[in-house]
Formats: C-alpha cells, structure tokens, sequence
C-alpha cells in the first residue's frame, strides 16, 4: 500500500474569499500530493503569485513566492491508502500534465457554469476540485456520487477511508 494526501485550503486570496463567500465553505481551493509531507502539491489555479488571470496546472512546493506571499495559508489534509497501481497511475498522469502544463488552463467559465449547474466541460481546462476529483476516478481511487466537474472543496469532508491527519497552517505541517 501508498499514500497520497488531499490538502483543503482557505488561502486568504481575494478569489478564495469570493468562492468562499459563494459555497459558504471556508475552504476555496483542493490540490493533491504524493508525499506525506506535502512539501509538493498539484492542482488547478493561479501560475503567477500576483494575478489570477494566468491559471492552469500548478505544481506548488513549500517554498514557492505563492506560500510566501500567503504565509497564512491554513489547510486540512486527508491521508488516503491507495494500492501501488493506484499511486503509479496517479503519479503518471501528474508527470504528463507537469511536463505540457501549457496545454491546461484555468476553467474561469466553468465556476459560473457549475454554480449555474450547468455541466458543459471544455478539453484541459479544470478548477482545482474537478482536477482532484477527475484524478480520483480514473485511478479508481474515490467515485463521487456526482459528475466530478461538479466537485466543490467540501465535497472531500467526511469521506469513510479519507483520513484527516491535520489541520492548520499549511506551513507548520511536516
């Protein structure tokens, strides 16, 4: 058996607190790490620290300028067994999308469309909860009970073999 970890995380940016604000969720944003240290994390969202509008595929470390600037960062993590396929797959699919992140986009049209429940997906553009959710399922990790471009952040709340391990600041976790 592996383990891969989901991170929940209320970044304090001024999108998070305007999805926030529209789940009435405290946690805006999902990533996913193949390490128990989460010293490494992938998803969905901005590319450059100081703008939203250049999203896509991020791969974030611990010391990226993105935790330094939002140093407050606070997080819940969920520690998931998953078979050796599982993480081989897993970590197959991270690897091709980090070697061509500049054919995946932010979905900006997607959050309207989602919250208007309207379920139109377009090639390689993700929000960070579909990403998470659509890499649970093709891996056979985790089947949510709805289409996965409908997955928010709290839908990872209080799944049976999801382990929360911690929770608070994202930089004090090791």
């Amino acid at each position: 058996m592996k383990k891969i970890y989901i991170i929940q995380m209320d970044t304090g940016t001024f999108i998070g607190k305007f999805i926030s604000f529209f789940t009435m969720y405290k946690y805006s944003h999902v990533a996913i790490s193949l390490d128990k240290n989460c010293d490494v994390t992938y998803s969905f969202g901005r590319r450059n620290v100081y703008s939203i509008f250049n999203g896509g595929f991020i791969m974030l470390d611990r010391d990226s300028k993105f935790f330094k600037r939002f140093k407050n960062t606070r997080c819940r993590i969920y520690e998931i067994n998953v078979s050796k396929k599982q993480y081989y797959e897993l970590g197959k699919i991270i690897k091709y999308m980090n070697n061509n992140m500049n054919i995946y986009g932010y979905d900006y049209l997607g959050i309207v469309l989602r919250y208007l429940r309207i379920p139109i997906v377009f090639k390689n553009k993700y929000v960070c909860s579909y990403f998470v959710a659509e890499l649970l399922k093709k891996t056979n990790v985790y089947n949510f009970d709805k289409d996965v471009c409908f997955v928010r952040p709290s839908d990872f709340d209080g799944i049976d073999n999801f382990n929360l391990i911690y929770s608070g600041k994202y930089l004090m976790y090791r």
